[in-house]
């Protein structure tokens, strides 16, 4: 029988969320950043590896995140994204115009 089957939908979702933002994906951060137990949190992180979002698990280390998460859209994804500023200040983007909303919003329509 599989674990994941306890672990709502929502929490995979939140999971997948955080792990995009810090490109980080550890079973304890997990843990920590839901307050969950650590057999969910080794869950969410299998149902994870299943859909190709992480990397396998590697002992004590932490597993490879496959996905970024655009800070000006929120798009979560393998592809398309760049990396703007020095080591300190830098932000994830989309790397195609038409991908990021955010950052070329449509013109207001006037529909009077």
């Amino acid at each position: 029988m599989s674990d994941t089957a306890t672990v709502p939908e929502k929490q995979v979702d939140e999971a997948l969320q955080l792990i995009a933002s810090a490109e980080f994906a550890a079973v304890s951060a997990v843990q920590r950043w839901l307050r969950i137990s650590f057999r969910d949190a080794n869950a969410i992180l299998d149902e994870l590896e299943q859909r190709g979002v992480v990397g396998p698990a590697d002992g004590s280390r932490a597993r490879a995140v496959y996905v970024r998460r655009c800070e000006q859209c929120g798009r979560i994804g393998k592809r398309g994204f760049q990396t703007i500023g020095g080591d300190e200040q830098s932000v994830t983007q989309c790397a195609a115009r038409a991908a990021c909303r955010k950052r070329w919003p449509k013109p207001a329509r006037d529909d009077d």
